[in-house]
């Protein structure tokens, strides 16, 4: 019996350890060229260290000399919008969207700037294309690739927060899951790190 609850609470260890404060994620380098088209290839993204959420989605991370490169793939709905939060250095906060748009906006004194549309300077990710304009309907985009300039952001460590929104084929919200869990947007406490080095 205690084997079996044992077994029965290592995902719930796991999922705690993924949320913890300590969660490091070493970036490997790949020399393959990555195209920010919304499909994970494999040649593209073999060398990707993979971090899961469960029942949500696979994060994807790998670098290459003048950018790092992040994917979302979401592991059941067939849609997905992404908000990268990322913090370069303490203090600072940016919040990277994709969705059928591109945004950008910046915590400033606690509060979110305005948003910043099509004008990502640095940085890009892949969008959902119109299926109907009539609709308002979108074709299926179940990954977000995002490629970041380290010459934006040269520290050799990152701190990230993913906000993920699940997606219905009727391009409807389906659930929010923030990642790592128990996480806020102005706060760096207990938000993955990046070692870029």
């Amino acid at each position: 019996m205690r084997t079996l609850l044992s077994l029965a609470l290592l995902p719930s260890i796991l999922w705690a350890a993924a949320a913890s404060p300590d969660f490091r994620i070493q970036v490997p380098h790949t020399s393959s060229a990555v195209m920010i088209d919304g499909v994970l290839s494999k040649d593209e993204w073999q060398d990707a260290k993979r971090v899961e959420v469960p029942d949500v989605a696979t994060l994807y991370f790998q670098q290459s000399a003048g950018s790092v490169y992040i994917a979302v793939k979401y592991t059941k709905q067939p849609s997905g919008i992404v908000d990268l939060y990322l913090s370069p250095a303490e203090g600072e906060i940016y919040d990277f969207h994709a969705s059928a748009k591109l945004g950008e906006r910046t915590l400033h004194a606690n509060t979110y700037s305005d948003w910043a549309w099509w004008n990502n300077r640095d940085w890009t990710a892949n969008v959902s294309r119109v299926d109907s304009f009539e609709k308002h309907t979108f074709l299926p985009a179940p990954v977000r690739e995002y490629q970041i300039r380290r010459t934006r952001f040269p520290s050799v460590s990152w701190r990230l927060r993913f906000e993920l929104t699940a997606m219905t084929a009727n391009s409807e919200t389906q659930a929010i899951t923030i990642f790592p869990q128990a996480t806020t947007d102005k706060s760096t406490a207990g938000w993955l790190v990046l070692d870029l080095k």
